[in-house]
Order: structure tokens, then sequence, then C-alpha cells
């Protein structure tokens, strides 16, 4: 039998522009060359709010007052790295940096989020509907980017049917090969394969003679294929079909499921 905590530890962007482009990477951590050339910009708010990290719910630990200069190091999604002219280093948001100056004076460019950053940001968390069979199943993901191409993810759900409902947990490894080509990156889309392993807890919903047990653990197996759709700021949609195997008392039973749902990156 599978253990729960097998899962849970798995759990866990240049062209010009007629006012400025910003040539950022798009990295998952912060990684400063001293030898490249920042872009600098100037505030022109009261004031730009520097966070521990790149969110909201990251504290704000300095302000950057109005006609300093900031220097844009890196980037995440809608998050910018920079750091200002005594060296104290931060992240700002999209919004909050979009109010500052390029050194011609004019309104600085920034580059929006778009598929590029979802293929290179290393989290994401999704929930996805579906069927197993006939029964509808809804599920709630979160993943992790081990490589370019390789990602892991664990995933918990519930699943209701005429005469059993249940839940399941379990692991999986996405493969999206397509990434080894460059065009792909100008792709709003990106197929993958998937494989994973996990349990189903079944419980029947009809009354049964008394002393006879009414839910049984049944582990499971899958391959399946799918696809990731680009929407929009840093969500995409998710569609994806498996071939489930079922392995109660030593047989193998196969369920056809199919989900759709979405993810957000970060």
């Amino acid at each position: 039998m599978i253990q729960p905590s097998v899962f849970f530890v798995l759990l866990l962007f240049a062209v010009s522009s007629p006012i400025l482009a910003l040539d950022l990477n798009l990295q998952s951590n912060p990684s400063v060359k001293s030898d490249k050339q920042y872009v600098e910009l100037r505030v022109i708010d009261s004031y730009l709010e520097l966070h521990s990290g790149p969110g909201r719910g990251y504290p704000i630990f300095h302000v950057i007052e109005q006609d300093d200069q900031v220097k844009v190091l890196t980037r995440r999604a809608n998050w910018f790295y920079v750091s200002d002219r005594r060296g104290r280093e931060g992240w700002v948001k999209q919004e909050g940096l979009a109010r500052t100056l390029a050194p011609t004076g004019l309104p600085a460019a920034l580059p929006e989020t778009n598929h590029g950053d979802f293929l290179k940001q290393q989290g994401r968390v999704g929930l996805a509907f579906g069927k197993q069979e006939a029964a509808d199943t809804v599920t709630v993901m979160g993943g992790y980017r081990l490589h370019p191409v390789v990602g892991i993810e664990a995933e918990y759900g519930q699943f209701f049917g005429k005469y059993n409902e249940g839940r399941f947990y379990g692991a999986n490894l996405l493969i999206e090969p397509f990434q080894f080509f460059e065009y792909s990156q100008n792709w709003s889309f990106t197929p993958f394969l998937s494989w994973g392993l996990g349990e189903q807890l079944w419980q029947e919903k009809t009354k049964i003679n008394v002393g006879t047990s009414s839910s049984s653990t049944i582990d499971y197996k899958f391959a399946g294929f799918g696809l990731h759709y680009y929407i929009g700021f840093n969500f995409v949609i998710r569609g994806e079909y498996r071939n489930l195997i079922l392995t109660p008392d030593n047989l193998e039973v196969s369920n056809d499921v199919w989900r759709v749902g979405f993810s957000s990156f970060f």
C-alpha cells in the first residue's frame, strides 16, 4: 500500500520598442551577474514598496522614495527584482514599477506575462473537474518543475458515483517534450505526457450486510496525455486524458478518466 507521506513530500521572458524594452531574464530565483548592463528607472510615485519575495504575502521591508533610481535585475512573472542606489534589493509588483521613468524621460514599457513565462516557472497550483467512467471528479493539484521539460505533481480529489463515492491522492510525473524545440516557445499551448500512481478510498452508498465492510482502499497507476493552453496573466487551461488501472484484489481494472481545469503558475 502506498503511504500518503510519499506524495506530500513531492507537493511543494528582448525586443526594442519606441519607449523602452527591458532585457530581463525570467528566473525562479534572482541570479544577478555583475558584468551585465541593467536598466535603471526613476521613481515618479510618492514611494515604491519593496517586498521580501515575489508575492503580496511577503512583507514590505523597505520603501524607495520619489525621484530615487532603481535598477531592474530580473523578473518572475509579474514581479520584478530591483535594487536601489544603496544596494538594497527586493521585489516590486509590475503595477508599481510601471509608474517609473526610463533614462529617456519616457514611461518605462514593461514586458507582459506570456506563455513563455509558464514554461519557465517552477511552481503551479490547479483545480480540475472531470469524469472517471460515470463518476464525477474534482481534483486539486500542486506541482514543481524540476527541469525545463520535467515536472512533478501531487494531487488530492474526490469522486461521486451512483453506487460509490470516495477520495483519492497520488503523485504524477509530467513530461513536456516539445520544449526541446525552440519554435515551441511561441506557441500558446503545450502538449504533455503524464504517468502516476496513488490510492483511492471507495465508500459504498447502499446498505450492506452487518459485519461487512462498506469501504475499500485500491491502488492505482495511470498513463495519459494532455494540453496546457495559455489564456493570459498567470493562468493556463488544462485538459487531460488518463487510462487508469485499478488493482483491487490483485486484479487489474481499466478506467477512462477525462479532466479539464485551470492552473496558475508562480
